[in-house]
């Protein structure tokens, strides 16, 4: 998947502009599940956007909306469409992402911008290699 416009929707209309610096243009590959999927809505569709309403893209609001009423059927704390972003950015953290990879995946100018929003939540990581470094440092002593 190309980044290379944003877009919002104003009174006036969808205004599509050019992201705010270089490295928000950038290529994310989708995982071959997720691609499967795509291609998929995109071969039942007619049109070029591929989440439409009839036929036009569906205004941010609309689509944030529809993202509400799924939470609450799923009976899920809403958080904002945004924290989308940052659940994604710490799973992938979890996952054993390095920073950089991230940092380009999320547009960031540079890793220092990721590892100051993200960081934080990595708790239960730092603790885990805290404790293998404690293993290693006692088998060493032992040896």
């Amino acid at each position: 998947m190309y980044i290379s416009k944003t877009c919002f929707d104003s009174p006036n209309g969808r205004i599509t502009e050019t992201p705010k610096t270089n490295s928000s243009n950038r290529i994310i590959p989708l995982p071959k599940q997720i691609l499967g999927l795509v291609k998929e809505l995109k071969r039942n569709s007619n049109s070029e956007y591929l989440i439409t309403d009839l036929d036009k893209p569906v205004a941010v609001r609309s689509y944030q909306r529809t993202f509400e009423l799924l939470l609450k059927k799923l009976h899920i704390q809403h958080k904002g469409f945004h924290s989308l972003r940052h659940t994604f950015a710490t799973r992938a953290l979890e996952c054993g992402m390095d920073v950089k990879t991230l940092s380009e995946l999320l547009g960031h100018k540079n890793t220092s911008i990721t590892l100051n929003r993200y960081v934080h939540s990595m708790l239960e990581h730092k603790t885990d290699m805290m404790n293998k470094l404690a293993k290693n440092l006692i088998k060493m002593s032992t040896d």
